[in-house]
Order: structure tokens, then sequence, then C-alpha cells
């Protein structure tokens, strides 16, 4: 018994290597696969909520799609008839006083540097602080080249991710609208003997992914409207631009608060060091507020990982993915956990 639970461990770990390999080699192409389809679980987890409502007051499935889909839009439609504009002169006055934001960095740059040569410090230690200064500079020059190269190179992603969109809104509506036919055709292919351990797992799988998913959109729009009316009270400028960045970077969990609290912090810099203060001030209040009264109730307690756990699984996506690996690390380690639950459990 003992060597067959060794034996068994070992292929489960040597199946584990060979997928993250696998995975990892090829990341870019499963990427450009997979989009439509994770878009799809999004719109999935949004709309059959709605749509299950209505199919209780004896709504045609497919009717029900269409509906809840007319409802998104023009919600979609009337928040941007107020917002885009707001936040479209947002964006446009950021971009207007970059070379200004620019100049005021490039201004504190000097003046560090001057404030070192001026310094009593020994020239072992200037040494070391201006070759350090040197390597970040390169870095962000580098940084700045890539973003330059890589501008078309977005343009042609924010197409692709159009017609990625327009995929899943249609592959979204056969999956509600079908399935159950598509539950029972694939029950079909497995053993009968295995059927329902496989639907237990995959609604604990479901659960997760309705948590995380409808948990973090809300999450996320809740703290852009808190952070934008906490800019606004401070008297910041760009408060919805700024607020919404920092709403949509709280999807990334742990990290994504810090992530969107910098450009707010970076502009505010130039205004003044209180002004800063300040605002750095708003995202951590709001972030306490998140941390202590919003996100227990809506994420972690649905997910089941130890924040531990979510803390190295966001790491480890991040360093292998990019942020896509962040956005996603939490519900797969989540999912990950229950599928080998379920094997062990079935096996052992």
């Amino acid at each position: 018994m003992r060597y067959r639970k060794l034996v068994f461990w070992l292929v489960i770990l040597l199946l584990i290597a060979a997928a993250v390999f696998f995975i990892y080699k090829y990341r870019e192409k499963i990427a450009r696969i997979l989009t439509p389809l994770i878009l799809t679980v999004v719109l999935v987890y949004i709309v059959k909520p709605m749509a299950d409502r209505l199919a209780v007051r004896k709504v045609p499935a497919g009717i029900a799609v269409l509906l809840v889909y007319l409802f998104i839009f023009a919600v979609l439609a009337a928040f941007g008839f107020y917002l885009i504009p707001e936040l479209a002169a947002n964006i446009m006055e950021l971009m207007e006083t970059l070379p200004q934001l620019m100049s005021s960095y490039e201004t504190i740059f000097n003046n560090l540097i001057s404030t070192i040569y001026s310094s009593n410090w020994s020239g072992q230690v200037k040494d070391a602080v201006f070759e350090q200064i040197n390597s970040l500079t390169e870095q962000i020059r580098g940084w700045l080249d890539r973003l330059l190269e890589n501008g078309l190179k977005l343009a042609m992603d924010m197409v692709r991710v159009i017609v990625d969109s327009a995929l899943a809104l249609v592959i979204s509506f056969y999956v509600i609208k079908d399935g159950e036919k598509f539950r029972d055709q694939a029950l079909l292919l497995v053993p009968r003997r295995w059927r329902n351990g496989l639907l237990d797992t995959f609604r604990q799988i479901s659960r997760i992914l309705a948590g995380f998913i409808q948990g973090q959109l809300m999450i996320a729009f809740i703290v852009g409207m808190l952070e934008t009316v906490g800019l606004a009270l401070i008297g910041m400028k760009y408060p919805l631009a700024l607020g919404m960045i920092g709403g949509l970077a709280n999807i990334i969990p742990y990290f994504g608060p810090y992530i969107g609290a910098v450009p707010a912090v970076a502009v505010a810099l130039t205004i003044s060091p209180m002004k800063a203060v300040w605002t750095a001030a708003v995202f951590i209040v709001v972030q306490q507020i998140d941390n202590n009264f919003i996100s227990p109730k809506m994420i972690e307690d649905k997910l089941g990982l130890h924040p531990v756990a979510t803390i190295f699984a966001v790491l480890a996506g991040g360093e292998f993915f990019g942020v896509p690996g962040m956005l996603l690390a939490v519900p797969v380690v989540a999912i990950f956990r229950v599928v080998i639950n379920r094997i062990v459990e079935a096996i052992v």
C-alpha cells in the first residue's frame, strides 16, 4: 500500500511538472487560444445569474440571455454617457501635462544629484549611489523604449481584444442557453461511476469562479468609486481617471492596490509633497476599508485559500506570465486544490 501511494504521488508530481513546463514553453500561443475562453467564463458568470432570474419567470433561455446583454449594454452606455466624457477629459489633460510632469521630475532628479555631489559622503559611497542611480535610469529608459516600440503591437492587441470579446459574447450565449445539453453530452463520455464525483467537482469549481469573478468585479467598482470620491475631496487632479486606474488595479490580489496608487502619487508629487501625502492617505484608507469590510465578505471566505498561499500564487503568476498571471493565479490555485483533493479522495 505504501509503495502504491509513493508511485501515485510520483506520477502526480511528474504530470504537474510536465504540464507546467508545457504551459510555460507555449504560454503565448496558449494565451492567444484561451483569451476568448477566459472572457467567455467571465461573461457567463456575469450574465447567467440575471438570465436565470428571467428563466424563473418563464422567459426562454435564449431570449433571457439577449435581454441581459441589452441591459448590460444599456448600463454601459448610460455610464459611458456620463463618465466617458469626464474620463476622456481627465486623460487628455493628463497627457497634455506629461511634459510638465517629466520636467518636474527632471528638476527633482537634478536637485538630488546636486545634493549628493555637495554632501560630505565619502567618494566610495557617492560612487555606489551614482552606480545605482545610473542602473535605475537605464532600466527606466529601456522600459520607455520598449513601450514606444510596442505602441503598434498595443494597437493590434486592442483590435484582438475587441474580436475576442465579440467571439466571447457568441460563445457565452450558447453556453448559457444550451449549458445543460453540453453537460449531458460530456457526461456520456465518462464512465457512469465517475459522473457524480465529476459533477460535484465542477460545482465546487463553479462556486470558486463565481465568487472570484463576481466579487472581484464588484470590489473593483466599489474601490474605484471610493478612490475617485476621495481624490476629488482632497482636490486632486484627474480624480476619475486615477480612481478608475486604482479600481482596476485592485483586481490583482494584494499587490494591485500598490500598483494602482503609483500613478496618482506620481502626479500628486508634481503638485506638492503634501498633496502626495494626502493622495497616499486616500488609497491607504480605501484599502483598509476593502481589506476589513469588502473583500472578506465577497472573496476570501469563498476561495478557501490561506493568505500566504494567495501571495505566493500571485508572485509565481506574475513571474511566469506577467499581469495576466497575477490576475488568474488565485482562482487557478483554488481550482487546482479542489481537483487534487478529489483525485486523492477517489484513489487513495
